[in-house]
């Protein structure tokens, strides 16, 4: 296999060892002035390190909107759960389902996470040779990387499918570290398994449920199970989070400023300082790029309480997303999982198999939204009860396009905008072409089909 030369995260390596080199200019009293591998010298100065990883998964470059932003408005557009009401050319790709392969968005996106997956393999490689620790605290370090490196790759491989799997850095490993093969999509969820499996317990107990925990990455790999149809496998790791968190009883709450919910598991940190624009691009107050689709509100049954978070649902022209509230300061904290994600995923498996207690936890959904008791939910009917109910509950929050690929919908409902017409190619992401053509060794025989 020909090699992918990641380019954005070879830079920021390259300027990273470039600036380590001016000692006459290096505070080195401040530790992110420094490379990852330059400061870690104890279990202070690793911690240190690892709230950098969770900076990397908050922000993005300067001048631009923070990544999660770009995710997703993005894959809502590509879902036909949004619908774009601003004036970017680059979400109307999406929103079209005709991704080009320089598209600026889909290229900070892949850029980025590549970002936060070699912020914590220097870390990773640089624990091994750090003496001022104990076994255990090394242990702890290198477990979180390892739980934060199967982040990464999980949101890549989503969108783009078979990925470089990148163990070197330059600052580390010299220019040679550039020449990474794409392994295949099957290829990365393993080794994103593997990753999760070196991360599993022994993350430290005290992280606030702002940086990835134990429990976050068991979700994480029930998810990935989920994504491989690994059903029984993903059920085994969501029992035993099953009454470990409760549901908030207003859904509406959960989208409100400084609500810590018991149902939070992880979600991502943001102030007035590291601020998003999720209020900016979702709410009339900013510049609203996106709304809500008509096939979005038309998937709410009659009082189904969270279409409440879609003001102005009977106008189509005037309705928009309200899970985000704070336009003035960014300082919404986005969800990546609640326990809502681990009753739909166990609701889902155990119909997989005719359990009758599967529609106990979807009814727990359910009830909260005011929705009465679902009558049959087996494998008959599955998939058409688990997408409208992942739907109603996850709007919005990036997940819809993950759902309806796993689930065989997209031809569906791609076939269903208007003026479109589903072809394979759709199912993946183009590579982003600046990162093909960083290496003059690959052709485009490396990039996904049909781009």
């Amino acid at each position: 296999m020909k090699k992918i030369f990641l380019k954005s995260t070879y830079i920021i390596l390259l300027m990273s060892t470039i600036f380590i080199s001016c000692d006459d200019k290096l505070n080195i009293t401040d530790p992110t002035t420094l490379g990852v591998d330059q400061f870690i010298t104890d279990y202070a100065s690793a911690k240190t390190a690892l709230a950098q990883s969770y900076n990397e998964i908050q922000n993005t470059a300067t001048g631009n909107q923070p990544v999660i932003v770009d995710f997703r408005m993005l894959t809502g557009l590509y879902s036909g759960e949004l619908r774009h009401t601003g004036s970017f050319p680059s979400f109307t790709e999406a929103e079209v389902n005709n991704i080009l392969v320089n598209n600026v968005n889909v290229s900070r996106i892949f850029s980025q996470h590549y970002n936060i997956i070699n912020r914590a393999t220097v870390i990773i490689r640089t624990m091994e040779n750090v003496s001022d620790i104990s076994n255990s605290q090394r242990e702890e370090i290198i477990a979180e990387a390892h739980a934060i490196r199967a982040f990464g790759y999980s949101r890549l491989v989503k969108l783009f499918g078979g990925l470089p799997l990148v163990e070197k850095v330059f600052s580390l490993d010299g220019p040679d570290s550039k020449n990474t093969p794409r392994s295949s999509e099957n290829d990365v969820y393993q080794y994103i398994l593997n990753e999760i499996s070196l991360a599993k317990g022994k993350i430290s107990t005290s992280n606030p449920n702002t940086f990835l925990t134990n429990d976050a990455v068991e979700v994480l790999e029930a998810e990935i199970h989920m994504l491989m149809e690994n059903y029984d496998l993903a059920e085994n790791t969501l029992q035993g989070l099953i009454g470990k968190y409760t549901l908030d009883p207003s859904y509406e709450n959960l989208f409100q400023l400084g609500n810590n919910s018991s149902s939070t598991i992880f979600r991502i940190d943001y102030n007035a300082s590291d601020s998003n624009s999720l209020a900016f691009n979702f709410t009339p107050t900013g510049r609203l790029e996106v709304g809500p689709s008509q096939s979005l509100i038309d998937t709410f049954e009659a009082g189904d309480t969270r279409i409440s978070l879609i003001p102005n649902s009977n106008n189509l022209d005037a309705a928009y997303i309200s899970k985000y509230v704070d336009n003035a300061e960014g300082k919404d904290l986005p969800y990546i999982y609640r326990y809502a994600d681990v009753l739909l995923m166990y609701a889902e498996v155990l119909a997989r198999r005719d359990d009758p207690n599967a529609a106990t936890y979807l009814n727990m959904i359910r009830n909260r939204a005011g929705l009465s008791d679902i009558g049959a939910f087996d494998s008959s009917n599955v998939v058409d009860i688990i997408s409208r109910e992942r739907s109603s509950e996850f709007f919005g929050e990036g997940k819809r396009w993950a759902d309806i690929k796993r689930l065989g919908l997209a031809p569906t409902v791609i076939d269903s905008k208007i003026g479109i017409n589903f072809s394979s190619k759709q199912l993946l992401w183009p590579i982003p072409q600046n990162e093909l053509n960083a290496n003059g060794s690959i052709s485009q025989d490396d990039q996904n089909p049909g781009y």
